[in-house]
């Protein structure tokens, strides 16, 4: 089975390595602006780059895979020549199986990793969860053949599902990160070092992973402790920014309360 991948961004540069690592073999790396494309494809010497969406003028794939912008995906699709009977995926966790609707021959397919990717930070690829979806029964199987190359955790699921699976995945994910990013910017205001919360996080988010996080849920929203509400509120005068998420998630959490 060989890969033909169609970006160079976070997503296609762990895309690469992983592949790489695995033994699946790059047969062509597209990118618009050539020298990302062989930046990338230095990972391995003799890998084909290219600026063209011909495809027929590289060396053949069995699956193509897009990593790029969504608001990209139709046009790229619309360009892209492949061979007869290739597989074209893209790697959205919200866009639908239709965004590729314009590509001319080949089968289409999503292939979604559910992972942060950042260049810098090395990822554990057999414990990523890869969603697929195929346009055709042979496009699911080959779709499934090179994900299960990468991962142990290989899950079919159609668009709507992908999309909510992708909503809960911003919560969890990126909420989660700008949280830590608040909290990181009071204790820099203060002078206080941000490790201090480190051993706090990591307790919360293996609490998480143990038990429903509703019903383990702490702090002074959750015992009504508004005196406290109150103080903090106060200190958050001169942080209008975080005085608004302070007091919209602390109303969550007494909502959710009600609720159970």
């Amino acid at each position: 089975m060989k890969v033909g991948i169609i970006g160079a961004g976070n997503v296609a540069t762990h895309l690469v390595k992983g592949f790489l690592e695995a033994g699946v073999e790059i047969a062509v790396v597209y990118s618009r602006t050539l020298s990302a494309a062989q930046k990338l494809a230095a990972e391995r010497g003799g890998v084909h780059v290219t600026d063209s969406l011909d495809f027929l003028q590289a060396p053949k794939a069995d699956i193509y895979l897009m990593a790029v912008a969504d608001q990209a995906l139709p046009e790229v699709a619309a360009q892209m020549n492949v061979p007869a009977g290739a597989v074209v995926a893209h790697t959205s966790g919200t866009q639908p199986l239709e965004a590729l609707a314009g590509l001319t021959g080949g089968q289409t397919g999503v292939f979604y990793p559910l992972q942060t990717f950042s260049k810098e930070k090395t990822v554990a690829w057999t414990d990523v969860p890869i969603c697929l979806e195929g346009s055709t029964k042979e496009a699911e199987q080959s779709l499934e053949a090179l994900a299960q190359r990468l991962s142990r955790k290989v899950v079919l699921m159609t668009g709507p599902a992908r999309k909510q699976l992708h909503l809960a995945a911003v919560f969890a994910c990126n909420f989660t990160n700008h949280l830590w990013g608040v909290a990181q910017d009071i204790l820099q205001r203060a002078a206080l070092p941000t490790d201090l919360l480190e051993p706090l996080v990591r307790e919360t988010m293996q609490k998480a992973f143990l038990f429903p996080p509703f019903t383990v849920q702490t702090g002074p929203a959750q015992r009504g402790d508004f005196s406290t509400i109150q103080a903090h509120l106060q200190l958050l005068e001169t942080m209008p920014q975080y005085r608004q998420l302070y007091e919209e998630i602390t109303q969550s959490i007494q909502d959710q309360k009600e609720k159970a």
